[in-house]
């Protein structure tokens, strides 16, 4: 039973009468084996990537550059904190920017006026960069930076080409974002890279909580501020028309509302050929203090590029299904919203070699709890997920082996997605992912989604990211059949079809 993650390996007994020297030689050769056990296991998950085809970039760092953080207000003034130091570049992409953010926006600013060899470049969502609850929107809140500093800012914004002709026209605005969105999170200053799947507004700042990791290594930066210019170059860019702004696709590029197909084989092609020129960086260790590697991952599902779901439905088989290994490693998958794609469902529900825990919002931890009009509903449809998955565990015979936690935390709203895998016997992780996806259909079939998986050996870097998952676990309650019961999670009927019918939106 997967109930708290053990911080101690047992050890074998030892007979009353052995010395103290018998006692420390007996554990330090079992520490030893684990350590050894461990290392295998590393070596055989980086083989894993390594073997893949075709090739995916891979980067070497020393585990001392990676950084977690853990809470929303940190990494909000490691943002600002990053922001003043910055010298070249800044480069920030999410799927908006809150209309009352005016200090990031000052600090970018003063940044600019401070020093007029920095470039920021932005980019965003097109639907919802530009939607305007009638204080504003994310567009208008950085037109005056582009307006003071036109030579050093670029602000970017992507639409997708799934939503254009007729479809365009009568898609309201807001349910017109379930078609498709620039969903990528990625947050760099100069050769510090922050990734995350955080978006940059107050409640991402405050109480609303994800999962954010510094690296200090200019060649991750590199690769990521790469695929930011990439995507903004496929983007409408906001351009200064004297008294107001105005949206402009780049030279040579369809439009990808007017020219739907065009845009896609355009886009599919530029991308592939990002992907190809990064796929030949295959770096090495230069000595044993190189310790964590890193495999950059995209998903573009409108584009054809499935490079994320290809791999992770490859390191799922081989943490949740290789019986080879002795004794069962240890699976922790969260999302901010429990909708996993069917191939990811079945992989996790028919696990035979690991243990697995599953965190996701409560439904008060969901951001629409109790929000206007039909959205009200989206909460109860992801409950009627979790309880078909908690069945179909059930069926599977695999109860006690997958275990449900919900994060509740009083004011507090839910937004991490990840993956850690803890080796058998070991109590700390040696691998994770981070980024924007949800393990859902829309991160697989509709939006544009950035990830990273992680190897790592290194003792530190493995200790803090099991902090990182405590700070999560110390909110999440267990999920049981009782939950379903109660008053308050009974779903009406028509939700269940509903949510059938939009679960790729969700």
């Amino acid at each position: 039973m997967l109930a708290t993650i053990h911080p101690l390996r047992s050890v074998a007994p030892v007979a009353k009468t052995a010395s103290m020297g018998t006692c420390v030689r007996l554990l330090a050769t079992q520490t030893a084996k684990a350590r050894q056990s461990d290392e295998d296991y590393v070596a055989k998950t980086r083989q894993l990537f390594h073997d893949n085809r075709p090739p995916l970039p891979r980067f070497v760092v020393q585990g001392e550059t990676v950084k977690p953080i853990l809470s929303p207000s940190k990494f909000y003034s490691e943002m600002k904190d990053h922001i003043k130091k910055a010298q070249k570049s800044i480069t920030l992409a999410a799927l908006y920017l809150g209309h009352t953010e005016n200090d990031l926006v000052e600090a970018l600013s003063e940044a600019l006026r401070s020093r007029p060899g920095l470039k920021v470049n932005l980019l965003l969502d097109s639907l919802r960069g530009t939607r305007d609850s009638g204080k504003g929107s994310s567009a208008s809140l950085l037109y005056p930076l582009l307006k003071a500093h036109p030579d050093q800012v670029r602000i970017s914004m992507y639409h997708t080409p799934d939503l254009s002709g007729l479809l365009k026209q009568v898609m309201p605005p807001r349910f017109n974002e379930g078609i498709g969105l620039m969903h990528m999170k990625v947050y760099a200053f100069d050769d510090t890279l922050i990734m995350s799947g955080a978006n940059m507004s107050h409640d991402y700042f405050t109480n609303r909580q994800d999962r954010y990791v510094m690296f200090k290594n200019k060649d991750i930066s590199a690769y990521y501020c790469d695929l930011v210019k990439v995507v903004s170059d496929l983007s409408y860019g906001l351009q200064d028309k004297g008294d107001t702004f105005h949206l402009k696709i780049g030279n040579g590029v369809p439009d990808p509302v007017e020219q739907s197909k065009a845009f896609k084989k355009h886009a599919t092609k530029t991308i592939r050929a990002f992907m190809k020129k990064w796929a030949s960086v295959q770096q090495v260790p230069d000595d044993a203090s190189y310790d964590t590697t890193l495999y950059p991952l995209i998903q573009m599902g409108p584009l054809g590029i499935r490079q994320d779901e290809r791999v992770t439905l490859s390191v799922l088989d081989h943490v949740l299904h290789d019986q080879e290994l002795k004794g069962s490693a240890k699976v922790f998958i969260t999302s901010g919203y429990f909708n996993f794609e069917k191939r990811y469902s079945q992989s996790i529900i028919h696990a035979k070699a690991a243990n697995v825990g599953l965190i996701a919002a409560s439904p008060e931890a969901n951001g629409f709890f109790n929000s206007a009009g039909i959205s009200k509903y989206i909460p109860p449809a992801y409950t009627l997920i979790e309880q078909r998955f908690f069945n179909d565990a059930k069926a599977a015979g695999n109860a006690e082996r997958i275990k449900i936690e919900e994060y509740a935390r009083k004011g507090w709203t839910y937004h991490a997605k990840g993956l850690w895998v803890y080796p058998p016997h070991s109590d700390l992780p040696v691998m994770t992912t981070i980024g924007s996806p949800n393990f859902g259909y829309r991160s697989i079939v509709r939006d544009l989604e950035a990830q990273l998986f992680l190897v790592t050996s290194n003792l530190g870097l493995r200790k803090s990211l099991h902090e990182e998952l405590t700070s999560l676990r110390k909110y999440a309650y267990p999920v049981t059949e009782e939950t379903f019961k109660a008053p308050e999670r009974q779903v009406p009927v028509w939700v269940g079809g509903a949510s059938r019918a939009i679960r790729t939106m969700l």
